[in-house]
């Protein structure tokens, strides 16, 4: 059973979205990373207790959820703290 206020949003053609998302995967490697519509860049800090290399798929899930959806069609690349680039392949 809708409320007056779901029928007043439905009325107006409103959106709402779901803020309180859960928190995000717990990674032990501290990284950042760089997405563009074909390719997520992933570069170690090396101020974590893992490298991100190491803690790829905890990393992958944590991009996933601050993006919001699957990263499965973009190319991932990630460098180690060595400075060489790896090829990342995931499937979620």
């Amino acid at each position: 059973m809708r409320t007056s206020l779901e029928d007043q949003q439905m009325a107006n053609h409103e959106i709402s979205f779901n803020t309180n998302l859960s928190d995000p995967p717990r990674t032990r490697a501290d990284f950042i990373y760089k997405i563009t519509s074909t390719l997520i860049s992933i570069t170690d800090t090396g101020l974590g207790s893992r490298p991100a290399t190491a803690d790829i798929e905890a990393v992958l899930r944590n991009i996933e959820h601050w993006h919001q959806g699957s990263i499965n069609p973009f190319k991932i690349t990630c460098r180690d703290g060595k400075g060489f680039w790896h090829e990342v392949h995931w499937d979620g």
